[in-house]
């Protein structure tokens, strides 16, 4: 996701493909995992947390300096 915020002088669009390719088998492994074991529902939305946090801890840090 971070290939999007490219700063500087290039005259390319955004090549967005891949990052909906990824995202969308991300999304149905993880469907069809908690389909099968709906136990694992609890450590996805641990996961989803712990990347948010980290990804506002680190956003602050860089603002931060």
């Amino acid at each position: 996701m971070l290939h999007l915020f490219q700063f500087g002088g290039h005259n390319r669009p955004p090549r967005f493909g891949n990052g909906f390719l990824f995202n969308g088998l991300l999304c149905v492994f993880f469907a069809l995992a908690i389909l099968s074991a709906p136990e694992l529902l609890a450590y996805f939305v641990a996961v989803i947390l712990l990347i948010i946090g980290t990804s506002m801890l680190t956003a602050w840090w860089k603002i931060r300096k």
